[in-house]
């Protein structure tokens, strides 16, 4: 862990920082370090003023490093009391991640102040007894995203699961007429090739009133499991690559240290297994695929901050979601073939769990994220 050590009135950091007269100054090799991250880093103080900002965060908020130190933080970056109450928590030796906050890119004195979407982590930097320092990090959110989209998702999310409740019922009826006449219609049949068209019938009238089911089931779960996330991953790796014939290679890009999930696992197994048959598709059934997880500390899912939440996410390097359907693509009856099937009970499953699936997407780059908090199973 970098120290500070007091020389003469002059504050030495080991990492190369050295600060004297309220100003901060960076060591060409640790400027070099820094500047070679894609991620924006600030250095504050406890008082929330700004000592250092490396290149890519000079390139984000359009400000000069020299402009930029002393300021507080708050103002700079327009988050006002959010920051505020999140350098109080890196005091106590927490670290808080913001998801999609709405930041200041450039300077409202001189009239070029922008909107902006980041991901922010704020957290503590311990340099010495009795001084320390808060670590801003933030990373642009691509494309940017109305604010009010999770909340608009939820609400649209509640209006779509009455519709789909008050729809079933008007479904399992004609099916159970339809599995009842195949089955007297089998009986009647002279030959097996016959009846192998009546036992399609019935299999698939049992699998849409299955599905019917299990989108109209429980809301919450009434038992949860812990269950291992990559053993999950894996096993939907083994069907995907038995469907597509060895054709698809999917790449794994794990943290071993990632604690156990909690929920249902054959939920989530159906869920991403979903999602990861639209990537294989994408890709036109050969090439690779990517398999990723992490762990997110003091993270927010569904406007409530958990302590870890699992991120488990899904590549493909296929066309990309068009820009006028990614908002739309977890509604029923919405698809964009390769991504249009199963999204919408894949987020179902996944909300059941207290759960998000979020999806970002370009030509050549698509993503679904799947974030599960870590709960008690109590």
């Amino acid at each position: 862990m970098p120290q500070i050590e007091r020389h003469t009135g002059v504050l030495v950091m080991t990492s190369g920082i050295t600060h004297t007269d309220g100003i901060s100054y960076v060591s060409p090799s640790a400027a070099e370090l820094l500047d070679g991250l894609a991620t924006a880093v600030l250095l504050l103080d406890n008082g929330r003023r700004v000592h250092y900002l490396n290149s890519a965060a000079e390139g984000l908020l359009n400000v000069s490093a020299n402009r930029a130190a002393g300021q507080l933080a708050e103002e700079l970056l327009g988050m006002g009391a959010v920051l505020q109450g999140a350098v109080l928590a890196a005091a106590m030796g927490q670290t808080t991640t913001f998801r999609e906050i709405e930041i200041q890119q450039g300077s409202a004195s001189r009239g070029k102040e922008e909107s902006i979407r980041v991901d922010c982590t704020v957290s503590p930097f311990p340099a010495g007894v009795d001084s320390s320092w808060v670590l801003a990090e933030l990373v642009t959110i691509e494309p940017v995203a109305p604010a009010a989209r999770a909340s608009d998702w939820r609400e649209h999310h509640a209006a779509t699961h009455h519709i789909i409740q008050a729809l079933a019922h008007e479904i399992k009826n004609p099916l159970g007429g339809l599995r009842g006449a195949a089955q007297l219609l089998n009986r009647q049949l002279p030959t097996a090739d016959l009846q192998d068209y009546t036992d399609i019938i019935i299999r698939e009238a049992d699998r849409l009133t299955k599905l019917v089911d299990r989108m109209t089931g429980p809301r919450k779960l009434r038992t949860r499991e812990l269950f291992n996330l990559h053993e999950v991953l894996e096993h939907v790796r083994h069907l995907i690559e038995a469907e597509f014939k060895g054709k698809i290679e999917v790449q794994r890009d794990y943290d071993p240290s990632i604690p156990d999930a909690t929920g249902h696992k054959e939920y989530l197994i159906q869920a991403i297994l979903n999602v990861a048959r639209n990537a294989a598709q994408a890709v036109d059934g050969r090439g690779e695929i990517q398999f990723r997880t992490r762990v997110r500390r003091q993270f927010t899912v569904g406007q409530r901050r958990y302590r870890h939440v699992l991120e488990a996410s899904i590549r493909d390097a296929g066309p990309g979601i068009p820009l006028e359907l990614q908002e739309k693509i977890f509604l029923p009856m919405i698809t964009d073939r390769p991504y249009g099937t199963g999204l919408a009970l894949a987020r179902e499953m996944v909300n059941r769990q207290g759960g998000e699936i979020e999806c970002t997407s370009r030509p050549g780059d698509t993503r679904f994220t799947f974030f599960l908090p870590v709960v008690s199973n109590s």
